[in-house]
């Protein structure tokens, strides 16, 4: 008998702190809480096509909130501390992590690019050169 785990889809990190925003009652917001919106801590619709929907929420007076940034926060959307304990600092190494393995590979590719182009200088001044020694030869 084989039993399957299905694990919860994990969010982008987008920012581990809180985003300070100033709210206004009684007007509807939409956190995200996928990570992927390019206004967080707003949702801009960038979830579709997965399971992360966002989070709509009120606040009863005007002030300065903190919205969680982390996106693992247990009173989403607003922040609760998590980015500083163990699962969110996990979760941030995680994060440092990939980036950093990211940036390597897009260092790689880049690393290879300048070499092929390097090669094709290299054969285009003798192909240059070549022509500007032959040509005057042949007339």
């Amino acid at each position: 008998m084989s039993t399957t785990t299905e694990t919860a889809p994990v969010p982008d990190l987008p920012r581990a702190a809180p985003y300070p925003v100033d709210l206004e009652p009684g007007k509807d917001y939409y956190w995200c809480s996928c990570g992927k919106s390019q206004n967080q801590p707003f949702c801009d619709g960038s979830h579709k096509g997965s399971s992360f929907k966002p989070v709509k929420f009120t606040v009863d007076e005007a002030k300065k909130y903190f919205l969680c940034g982390c996106k693992l926060a247990e009173s989403a959307p607003f922040c609760d501390g998590t980015h500083r304990k163990e699962k969110g600092l996990k979760r941030y190494n995680e994060f440092l992590l990939k980036a950093n393995q990211d940036l390597k590979e897009k260092y790689d590719r880049e690393a290879k690019l300048r070499k092929l182009m390097t090669a094709s200088t290299v054969v285009a001044v003798v192909a240059i050169a070549v022509y500007h020694i032959v040509v005057p030869y042949h007339k």
